[in-house]
């Protein structure tokens, strides 16, 4: 029989958010060298490991094994604005489709310099909400 480990509340949270400020930090120095569409893709992972962290504090388990930002937003106890539940789901175009190499090179074309310096900023808007709550 497995001894039970004991799940740290405040650890895992402590986790989960130092992760996300530096995946944001990553996500600025790769747009600072012309790496956008991994500017976006570690900026949806900032965003996810930020939810995570709401996620366990709500319900004082472990988040869901998910990148789903929706679903992860859906599983906090926030009063979530409809136009950033929308957002939430838009974003996830950066993790997919990054990351595939079907869509890879049709999402790289997309994804000037403007595109995801408005994308980046609007992310980073979404998450420093997110903290605040």
């Amino acid at each position: 029989m497995k001894p039970e480990i004991k799940f740290d509340v405040k650890k895992t949270i402590k986790y989960w958010l130092e992760g996300a400020e530096y995946d944001i930090e990553v996500a600025d120095t790769m747009f600072e060298g012309g790496k956008y569409p991994y500017a976006l893709f570690m900026s949806h992972l900032a965003l996810e490991k930020l939810l995570k962290s709401l996620v366990v504090e709500a319900t004082g388990n472990h988040a869901p094994y998910t990148h789903s930002l929706p679903l992860l937003a859906e599983k906090t106890s926030l009063n979530i604005p409809k136009k950033t539940k929308k957002d939430l789901a838009r974003f996830m175009e950066f993790h997919f489709e990054a990351r595939y190499p079907n869509d890879q090179m049709k999402f790289y074309k997309k994804c000037s310099k403007a595109f995801a310096s408005r994308n980046l900023r609007k992310i980073k808007e979404v998450f420093e909400w997110l903290k605040k709550q």
